[in-house]
């Protein structure tokens, strides 16, 4: 879709119907921001994680009250010519419009969330393969920060503070959490929210992390709806203590491609 992206994805017709094929673009994962932070944090390498994704699938499905699309095959690089791989089985619906986001996907887009975030673990990382304690968290998020920050001019007053929460973060469970959650990762039907089509990115991580980038993608109204029914099953954790390390987090891993990081970081407070 993007210059940048990830992905190369064809839609194939085959014998056993629609599938949709995502061609690993080697270069592109090499040189982006993204996933150099989800090699320094979670030590997730995409190209050679892709072998193992019938997890993620499995599991994702399992969890969700969305559709999760159908895997049938993946492969890592073992190649040039050989590029890493996920072959899935199509799923109806369009892609989400953000401009045009209804009540009933922000129900939805909570459930989804709260059932993920019940699925708590002691283990964090890899989605794959989770094998770091607890008490490696805050030591791991400030040590990439560090070298995420190191090409980067950030003000001294929100690098210290982040550094500071980052120290003495106290982290016990972790849960699934998707760090590229955007709206057009999700399909829609008939303006419902119906199905999670890119997992590429789903690791264990606090459940904070991924509140802390629900921010960016709700406006206030749609975020008291969002609250609204992710407290019928989880409360909303408290973000003040770790809002300004995640959020510099995701600016340095480009989440969402904002630039200027004033702006980011003085993005308004929904949770």
């Amino acid at each position: 879709m993007y210059e940048d992206s990830t992905h190369q994805i064809w839609q194939c017709d085959t014998v056993d119907g629609l599938m949709i094929l995502k061609v690993c673009n080697t270069e592109n994962v090499k040189k982006a921001s993204f996933w150099q932070g989800m090699k320094h944090l979670f030590d997730v390498d995409l190209i050679q994680s892709l072998g193992k994704f019938d997890f993620v699938y499995q599991k994702i499905s399992k969890y969700s009250s969305l559709v999760i699309p159908k895997f049938i095959a993946s492969d890592s690089e073992s190649s040039p010519s050989s590029p890493a791989f996920i072959l899935a089985q199509y799923v109806s619906g369009t892609m989400v419009d953000m401009t045009e986001i209804k009540d009933g996907m922000i129900e939805a887009l909570a459930r989804h969330i709260s059932q993920c975030h019940q699925k708590e673990q002691s283990q964090w990382g890899e989605f794959q393969h989770a094998k770091y304690s607890a008490n490696e968290w805050g030591i791991r998020l400030y040590k990439t920060l560090e070298e995420l920050a190191s090409n980067h001019s950030i003000p001294e007053t929100i690098r210290d503070e982040a550094y500071q929460q980052a120290n003495i973060l106290a982290v016990k469970t972790f849960v699934p959490v998707m760090i590229d959650l955007r709206w057009d990762q999700f399909l829609q039907q008939e303006q419902q929210l119906s199905a999670l089509v890119d997992l590429d990115a789903f690791v264990y991580a606090p459940k904070e992390l991924e509140l802390v980038l629900l921010e960016y993608l709700l406006d206030e109204q749609q975020a008291n709806k969002f609250k609204q029914h992710y407290q019928q099953e989880l409360a909303i954790a408290n973000l003040s203590h770790v809002r300004t390390a995640y959020r510099l987090l995701l600016f340095l891993m480009n989440v969402l491609g904002e630039k200027d990081i004033e702006r980011w970081m003085n993005a308004p407070v929904r949770f």
